[in-house]
């Protein structure tokens, strides 16, 4: 990373040169339950979210999104949760680990990104699976969201920084 920047790591407690990746450890909807709605109506795991409501089931897959930074030799990614149909769920849990021909699937974001003037709930992307274990791919696609024209555009070192700082005092202010 640029600029002698260094980001103390949540889960190790290191400090490391390189960008943390963004990774939101639930989906919104998730966070949203009560203790006892989390126990009764609620499955989640590190990649798959189930929330069974009584008139409707909402389903979840996490999923990663890469910035690309403009001025630096690295990517800023995002670990997002995506909402996606019960066909798309089933289907992606049954291939999951395995070596799956690559697919593309519809998804809405469901994690709320700090720093975005608007809400980033329920933006459109496209999910593309990848081979070999690895989360899937969203590629946003409402031209209208600073974060759609950030993913197409990139961003500067400094406005990546400036997110990762926002994200962690956000994480911060819960505990």
């Amino acid at each position: 990373m640029n600029k002698g920047a260094k980001h103390k790591c949540e889960h190790c407690g290191e400090s490391h040169d390189e960008l943390p990746a963004l990774a939101f450890n639930t989906p919104f909807y998730f966070a949203e339950l009560t203790a006892a709605e989390k126990e009764t109506i609620a499955e989640i795991s590190n990649d798959f979210c189930i929330i069974r409501h009584a008139d409707q089931t909402d389903r979840f897959i996490r999923t990663v999104m890469t910035v690309q930074i403009n001025d630096a030799c690295e990517d800023l990614d995002y670990g997002i949760w995506v909402s996606v149909s019960e066909k798309t769920f089933n289907e992606y849990k049954a291939n999951f680990k395995k070596v799956p021909k690559e697919t593309t699937y519809f998804g809405m974001i469901c994690n709320e990104i700090p720093d975005y003037e608007a809400s980033t709930l329920g933006l459109y992307v496209n999910v593309n699976t990848q081979n070999g274990g690895i989360r899937p791919e969203i590629i946003p696609h409402q031209k209208d969201h600073q974060l759609v024209r950030d993913w197409e555009d990139g961003i500067t070192i400094e406005e990546a920084v400036n997110r990762v700082d926002k994200m962690t005092d956000a994480i911060k202010n819960k505990e």
